[in-house]
């Protein structure tokens, strides 16, 4: 089953322009990085999300071992960030193979109280919504999060939809959202 991985970085206010051209640079060379099938960045002045489409979960650890990741993570984010999330899920999508304008990523937390019903019913309502979203439950047990993905979204789409993702979400549920434009040449390989 394809896995997206997904991170998105909390950028410091005051983040030196060519530190952030360097870590957006980081991020474009995931596409490099063993098994990757697709890649997509964006980044707006708060956040920095990068999201690597896997064939399957076997290619998660080599591709998070890989030399690009890891100058992504430790010489690209580590200088200019105030924290992260990341989470890798299981998709029934493919890969994309079309450009879109923004990227929305999403997680929920793991949290006392929430059934299994909940989460499904959040990432139907969530797939429900404009765009084309790869959402699914986490692959790894050791993930702080349940469940998450990624939306890509055309303009048209992108005008609306946090608004529209604010009244899909389920009141019981803190769900982490970074919403960026797309930077840079889309990869798929």
């Amino acid at each position: 089953m394809p896995v997206v991985h997904t991170l998105a970085a909390r950028l410091r206010p005051e983040a030196d322009q060519a530190l952030l051209e360097g870590a957006t640079s980081a991020a474009q060379e995931l596409r490099s990085a063993p098994g990757v099938v697709a890649t997509r960045v964006g980044r707006s002045d708060s956040h920095l999300v990068a999201a690597a489409w896997l064939p399957d979960a076997g290619a998660l650890e080599p591709f998070a071992a890989s030399p690009p990741h890891m100058n992504f993570i430790m010489r690209g984010l580590a200088p200019l960030i105030e924290g992260m999330w990341s989470i890798s899920v299981d998709t029934d999508r493919d890969a994309p193979d079309a450009d879109a304008a923004s990227i929305c990523a999403l997680a929920l937390p793991e949290a006392p109280g929430i059934f299994e019903w909940q989460v499904r019913r959040q990432l139907e309502a969530i797939d429900a919504l404009p765009g084309t979203a790869w959402l699914g439950p986490a692959v790894e047990e050791r993930e702080r999060y349940r469940a998450g993905g990624v939306v890509l979204l055309d303009p048209v789409a992108a005008d609306g939809f946090a608004d529209q993702l604010d009244v899909t979400t389920d009141d019981a549920m803190h769900l982490e959202v970074a919403f960026v434009p797309l930077i840079g040449d889309a990869e798929t390989s």
